[in-house]
Parts: structure tokens; sequence; C-alpha cells
């Protein structure tokens, strides 16, 4: 019995035709098989599906894909119909970076999906001013869409339009236009070709402006320099340093002696201060060496089975070469980034400025509430972002998140490092009044060591073009805990003391020695100078740098409140 089985659908068959030889009269073809073709047509060509072997009847055996049924002249021909096609003389790409162009709808109660439509019988592009260069970004806020190119900012009604009045007003109108009128902002400001600069919180958008060396934000006020708080040419004179064309950035690390044996798309790598692998990132590539074969991509970056160690995993299977050990390089075609990122716990937006070839990186955040630059950071995170008011950053292939407080004696520490605190500031009193420097006293939490205390530049002018400048400056100051001795069973401390809950501690000259060795003196060359047991540093104003010493609770909470000098007039 016969099977019944339903097509849905099929446009073509395989037509098929047999012709069996004569008997007795040897090449002489003989009838065909079906009804339709009792000849042997020439020309049709010849299929290798099952076609006869006889040599005598090959060429009158052939197979022909047919579109109608049994091949017949004039039946029925199972077609779709004509199919409609533009045809291009040119095979031509057209690249619009200054060019927007919208798609169809999304429709999340139906499921029809039309983000892959784009019609041409409809105006769905806009321009905006090639000027102002290539748009690099594009966000959306408030049903509107904020258009970042390098040179300017714009802001594009979707859905609406705007009608001005004779006096300026402006009205909203709706309009079947998805993208309506195009606004700029005031203030000759872009993103450069940073798009990885911007950050928002609300209605405040952040970014930097490479090209004019600014920092910037986007709110209900329009855009402001905040660079210009107090910061004006430290950011002018950095982003000066970021270059625009991508580099060949290398990163070279040691492998660890005891290796896994076979086969594996994996090694284990020595994880140390010294070595980079937290520099390692996706994407890079092996170089060639007696150790490692080229061209592998770093698909993971985690810890290793053993302490130390972090294990790199690789997009094929690797051997290494005996003996193990030696170092391995890795390599990825990376251009400087400003990556831009906002804390939601601390309100700061934080702004990393990186030279990945150079080695050098440069992170600082601007708080909301002082509206100004409060902190530099010792991190410099790939990408970041705050999820549910806990801060993530992201480094190495990793996921790291701020302020755990779950994690103790976390204070300070970044993707696994730990990075001592500091501040630095000045000291000014009386700022006409050549001034004698003798102590410094700080009130917070035991922990902090003074760095260095310097005063500012003096000296002689020898010609108009040369002179001699000097910094008094004193011994640096240790901690309460790292200054301690013992002698005699008697504990005596050659850093800060504690008294009515108040560090404090003599200042001691560090400059050049002016008095023999039997009257130890040391001072500026010129000057008068004082015994080492009160001596102090003269000069107008003074800098100070204090920091969390090595010792005392390494990344526990440490407070600083205030820090002060005694001085006498020199």
């Amino acid at each position: 019995m016969g099977l019944i089985k339903e097509i849905e659908y099929f446009n073509c068959f395989l037509a098929k035709k047999v012709v069996e030889a004569l008997p007795g009269i040897g090449n002489y073809p003989g009838k065909a098989t079906w009804p339709s073709l009792p000849w042997a047509p020439a020309g049709y060509p010849t299929f290798p599906l099952e076609a006869s072997t006889d040599e005598d009847n090959v060429l009158f055996d052939w197979y022909i894909e047919e579109a109608r049924i049994r091949g017949g002249y004039n039946n029925t021909i199972v077609d779709l119909g004509v199919k409609a096609f533009i045809s291009e003389s040119e095979d031509t790409e057209l690249i619009l970076s200054n060019g927007i162009i919208y798609s169809g709808l999304y429709n999340s109660r139906t499921g029809v999906n039309e983000t892959n439509v784009f019609s041409t019988g409809e105006n769905i592009t806009r321009e905006l001013d090639p000027r102002y260069g290539a748009i690099q970004k594009l966000y959306t806020t408030d049903t509107n869409l904020i258009i970042f190119q390098e040179d300017k900012v714009s802001n594009a009604l979707v859905d609406k339009d705007a009608i001005y009045s004779a006096d300026g007003n402006q009205t909203l109108t709706a309009t079947q236009l998805v993208l309506g009128q195009i606004n700029q902002y005031s203030g000759e400001y872009g993103i450069s070709d940073n798009p990885e600069s911007f950050a928002f919180k609300g209605y405040r958008v952040y970014f930097s402006d490479k090209n004019r060396g600014s920092m910037l934000r986007l709110s209900r006020d329009g855009i402001t320099e905040i660079s210009s708080y107090g910061m004006r040419d430290y950011f002018r004179d950095t982003l000066a340093n970021i270059s625009e064309v991508p580099q060949s950035f290398q990163v070279t690390v040691a492998l660890n002696i005891d290796q896994p044996t076979g086969f594996n798309n994996y090694l284990y790598f020595i994880d140390s201060e010294f070595n980079a692998v937290a520099d390692l990132e996706l994407g890079m590539q092996t170089l060639s060496s007696g150790l490692f074969p080229e061209g592998l991509y770093v698909i993971d970056v985690g810890n290793g089975p053993l302490p130390g160690t972090k294990i790199v995993t690789f997009n094929g299977v690797v051997q290494l070469y005996p003996p193990a050990g030696g170092n391995i390089s890795f390599y990825k075609n990376i251009k400087d980034k400003v990556v831009g990122t906002y804390d939601n716990y601390y309100d700061n937006y934080v702004v990393s400025m990186q030279q990945p070839t150079a080695g050098t990186y440069n992170t600082l955040s601007f708080n909301e509430s002082n509206n100004g630059w409060t902190s530099f950071w010792d991190y410099d995170p790939s990408f970041g972002n705050t999820l549910d008011n806990v801060y993530y950053t992201a480094k190495g292939g990793s996921i790291w998140k701020h302020y755990d407080e779950g994690v103790i004696n976390n204070k300070g520490n970044f993707y696994g490092t730990y990075y001592p605190t500091s501040v630095q500031l000045s000291f000014n009193p009386m700022v006409s009044v050549s001034k004698n420097f003798n102590t410094i006293n700080y009130e917070g939490t035991n922990g902090w060591q003074a760095d260095f205390f310097l005063s500012d530049p003096t000296g002689q002018l020898l010609t108009e073009a040369t002179s001699n400048s000097y910094k008094d400056e004193a011994s640096a100051v240790k901690s309460y805990e790292d200054g301690a001795y013992i002698e005699a069973g008697v504990t005596y401390r050659v850093g800060f003391n504690i008294k009515e809950n108040k560090y404090f501690a003599n200042l001691v000259n560090n400059g050049v020695q002016v008095g023999g060795s039997d009257n130890l003196q040391f001072g500026m060359p010129g000057q008068v100078a004082s015994n080492i047991s009160m001596s102090g540093i003269k000069g107008f104003y003074a800098t100070v740098k204090l920091s969390t010493d090595n010792t005392t609770d390494i990344g526990g909470f440490k407070n600083l409140f205030a820090v002060s000098s005694n001085f006498v007039k020199s």
C-alpha cells in the first residue's frame, strides 16, 4: 500500500528519463519509459543520479530540474509568482557619518518585529551639520534623542515637532515624523572621539571633549564645563596626551612552573605585583615564542588552582613546549581611552584617562554635593556602572564590587591590590610673611604618616637666564605605630605622638648641612641655620602629604579630620 504524505511547499521537481536499448540493435535507442517524451532529445545534461552504467545507453539517460508537474508541456507550474527586485548598476557603499536612520518597530503585544525593516518609501533619515564631525553617541531621555557629535551636542524631538511664535516661545505639537526638529545646545562642545567617557545619573549627563581639553555636564541648564572648577589646566594638559591613533598594546606575563600536562585550552600564570596578568584583556592574542604558538585569543581570565596564580583560557587547544616556565607575550591594538562611569554610592562621576601603551592612567572623581573634583583613585576600569546602588567596575575580564562591607579591611583595595590613601595640602597663613614651620599635627585615627613637608622654592638670581632654587624640606614623620621603639623597657617614639587625642610631631630639617660636624646645623645656603633639635623649615608657604602606613590595620577604616602646624615669623 502506498504512503500519502502532504508536502507543505515545493517549487521544483526532478524529472527523469530512461531509455531502454532494443534487443540486438546495438546503440539504437529504444522507447522512453514515460509517454510524454518518446524521443531522444540532444543536448540535455547528464546527471550522476543512478544513471545507466551501460555504455551503450548512458547518453540517453538524463535527469533535469523541472518546475512543471511531470515535466509535461504546458503543465501547471509550481511557483510563488513574480519576484520584485531592485537592480543597482553599481555596488557602491555610502557611509553617512553625520546621518541617522530609523527602522520599523517591535510590537511587544503582537510580537511583530519590524526592526529590520527600512522603508525607502518614507522619510526615515535625518542628517546633521557635517561641520561638527561624525555622530559618536546617541542617548534617549524624556522621549527625546540626544545626539553627540565630535564638536556639537544636539537634541532631536521624537514623534513631535516645535512651533515657534513671533516672540520666540516654543510650542510642541504632534507630528507624523518620527524624527522631528533638531536643536543644538549652546556652546561649541562635543564628545570628540571618546564616546566611552559618557555617563549619566537622572537628568545629568557627563562626558569629555578632548579637542577642547574639557570635562562637561549636560543638565537642565545646558552644558557646563565642570573642568573649570579648579582643574582647568590639569584636564587641558592630560587630555592633550590622549592619542586618537590605535597602537599595539603588549603585555608580558610569566608562566607558572607547575603547568597542566597534555593538550588543554588553558595555562597557569604567576600572579604577583611584578606581573601584568591584571592587564590582560579578553581578545588579546599571543605572540610567537619558543614556548607558545602565535595567534591564540584570550577568552577568559580567572583565579588559578594554586595560590598566587591566574588561569588564562584560550580559544583553542595549546601544548606547552618543554620545559615549563618562562614568559609569554600578548598584544592587542588599542587606542587611548577616557572611560567615564557613575558611582551612585558616593554620587561621583568617575573619569579615567588611560594610556595603555604607556602604562599610565589618571582616575579622578567629580562630586555633585561639593560641586568639585574631590579625589584621585588608584584603579583604571575598562567599564563601570551602578546597579541597585552598588558600584561595579570591570577589569581583566572580571567584575569587581566596590565598597563591599562584607569584606574586612577592604579600604584602598582595588582589583586585589592594596594602595595607601594619601592627602596633600598647603599651609599658607599670613601670605606675605616668611615663616618657620616647627610642628605638624593632625586630628583623626591612628595610622597616618607624613611623607614630606616642603617649603616654597627660594633662591638667588645668578644670571638673567639661570638661578639657584632650593626647597626647605623636613624629614618624613613616621606613624604612631611605625615610629615606636623600646629602649631599656621604655617606649619612645620618633614619629607622631599622641596627646589629648591629637597626634603631633616636631619637624626636623632635612636640608643641606651648613655647620661643622661638632655643631650639626641644617638649612638652605645663605640662611641663618638653627640647631637640628629645634629646626623646622622656612618659607612663605609649605606643602605636606599625609598617607596611611603599611603596618597599622592595613585596609581598615581611617579618619583624618584636620591637619595643622605651629609656626613663628622667620
